[in-house]
């Protein structure tokens, strides 16, 4: 059983790092620097608080949708994931809920000055991301489906407050099958756990190595896109291959070990090659942003 009611006695340091777990700081910050990044690479001329409400809006939303699946996710993750914060006692239910409307309302605000535009696609992403638990319930790959698009729509909201919403259709695809291909893994990771709750993905419906089959097929898919994504207008083509084949390396080459031994070490080396992959990738995928012009 979870305790929900009272959490572990801490001091302030452990309670910082519990919560910096619980909004899984590293990614939101990984979220916030990829939608301002993309708003300078589209057009360097913004003000900088356009950048600086575009990574805080970015970051608040990452970090919620991370609190909000713990709550909801406590009783999978004492089986999954029994480190985290819920499950181990470290902070209550009641923390986590208010934690996730506070920072969802953080975003929410710092939208507004933004514009209309992304201030809906805020309150939509919002919206999906507090239901996401309820979603993968009815229907795990569908829960997949989701969250991939709202990592896509890191790029698409930093693109429409540049001014050019379009502007970045490939980096926007190329991160929606990249983060599909890592959901179908985690699954593999959280197959125990989503047995117990009922919910569907492909490692539970059809094991874990059509799970496999499935990534490798997306991350193959993604390498055959980069030459072809040469012929597109972009201002800095060798700075995107670096990049981008330096991310699908750093999940390739440790997925396949993964696949081999289905330890938790493992797993964890998985997950830590992964968001530095992703990190350096997301800089090599705005080299993909065409050549800013004021005519």
């Amino acid at each position: 059983m979870v305790n929900s009611s009272a959490p572990k006695p801490m001091d302030w340091g452990t309670l910082g790092a519990a919560l910096s777990q619980l909004f899984r700081l590293s990614v939101s910050g990984v979220a916030a620097l990829a939608g301002s990044t993309a708003c300078y690479a589209i057009n360097p001329t913004l003000p900088f608080l356009d950048y600086l409400l575009t990574g805080w809006v970015l970051a608040c939303m990452t970090g919620a949708a991370c609190a909000i699946n713990d709550y909801w996710d406590v009783q999978k993750d004492s089986i999954n994931h029994p480190d985290r914060p819920l499950p181990s006692g470290l902070l209550t239910l009641r923390q986590a809920w208010f934690a996730a409307i506070v920072t969802f309302s953080c975003a929410v605000i710092a939208a507004i000055p933004l514009g209309k535009s992304v201030f809906w696609l805020v309150m939509v992403s919002t919206l999906l991301l507090w239901n996401y638990s309820h979603i993968l319930r009815y229907s795990g790959i569908l829960g997949n489906l989701v969250v991939a698009t709202i990592i896509a729509l890191l790029i698409l909201l930093g693109s429409i407050v540049a001014g050019r919403p379009l502007a970045m259709l490939y980096p926007m695809g190329f991160l929606f099958c990249y983060a599909l291909a890592r959901e179908l893994i985690w699954d593999v990771h959280d197959a125990e756990g989503d047995r117990e709750q009922g919910i569907k993905t492909i490692a539970n419906c059809w094991g874990a190595p059509a799970a496999f089959l499935w990534t490798w097929g997306l991350l193959g898919l993604l390498l055959g896109s980069i030459p072809i994504a040469l012929w597109l207008p972009m201002t800095h083509a060798g700075w995107f291959v670096t990049f981008t084949v330096f991310m699908l390396l750093c999940f390739g080459i440790p997925l396949a070990f993964y696949q081999q031994q289905q330890s938790e070490s493992r797993y964890r080396q998985l997950v830590g090659w992964e968001r530095l992959g992703l990190l350096l990738g997301i800089l090599g995928l705005l080299g993909t942003a065409p050549s800013f012009s004021l005519t």
